[in-house]
């Protein structure tokens, strides 16, 4: 990182959860660095970083690593499961604070100005939201047992695979950091099957019939991911318009 910028970066896991955000902005450079994308744009005279950094700790790592100038603040940006019943699909998870599920003692306090201009967003656009505690896991937390143990040993509410990664390399650059993820799977919502299985049933169609079950699940899974990933621009348009993100704690 070579300099300094007054650009708010904002860190995706997948292309898909960007692109409603890329849809209001105005892109003016990318460029791959790695595997991650980097996309510096404009909204409404702003200077925005938009990260597409790949899904899990190691690529969300290794995309801030490779940051070529110094944002003004980073936030990680996308969808989380919940690992609370009272916390369901829609809903917004702030991050007071993030943790990895490795090292459940070592959080990383997120700073306070930030997560406060990112609440009020959230309430600007009416959106239900909670300030809590993120987990990042290194795999996807599939069952509801695994969730349960997940928040008994790490007292998060919600379920991601970047934003502490992220979160130990901003701090590293004494950046500005917190998340914002919008829950797209709660305690509801059926066990998804595993992705071995669902290729293994793909190669083998005449087993479709007995795999039916599996399809649907991820089909209902999908159709609230996409529901979910477009809540998230309107919260985002709303916190770059507001000077609060331009802050220093």
């Amino acid at each position: 990182m070579n300099r300094p910028n007054d650009a708010f970066c904002l860190v995706f896991p997948m292309g898909i959860e960007a692109a409603p955000f890329l849809h209001c902005v105005e892109v003016k450079r990318r460029r791959h660095i790695g595997r991650a994308t980097y996309r510096e744009a404009f909204f409404e005279r702003r200077s925005v970083l938009v990260v597409r950094s790949g899904i899990g700790p190691a690529r969300a790592a290794e995309a801030i690593r490779a940051l070529e100038m110094r944002p003004v603040a980073i936030l990680s940006v996308g969808t989380a499961g919940s690992l609370v019943r009272d916390l369901g699909i829609g809903e917004f998870v702030v991050a007071a604070e993030t943790i990895a599920d490795t090292e459940p003692r070592e959080a990383v306090v997120c700073a306070s100005s930030l997560v406060t201009a990112v609440a009020r967003a959230c309430q600007a656009e009416g959106r239900p939201h909670r300030l809590g505690r993120i987990v990042t896991a290194g795999r996807a937390v599939i069952t509801r047992e695994d969730r349960s143990r997940l928040h008994h040993l790490t007292g998060a509410c919600a379920v991601d695979m970047e934003s502490h990664a992220i979160a130990v390399e901003a701090r590293k650059l004494q950046i500005p950091f917190t998340a914002v993820r919008v829950i797209s799977d709660d305690l509801n919502s059926p066990d998804l099957p595993d992705a071995t299985s669902l290729r293994k049933a793909w190669r083998s169609p005449w087993k479709l019939p007995q795999e039916l079950a599996a399809f649907l699940r991820w089909r209902l899974f999908l159709r609230d991911f996409r529901r979910a990933i477009r809540l998230l621009s309107p919260v985002l348009v709303r916190l770059i318009r507001s000077e609060a993100c331009y802050f220093r704690d």
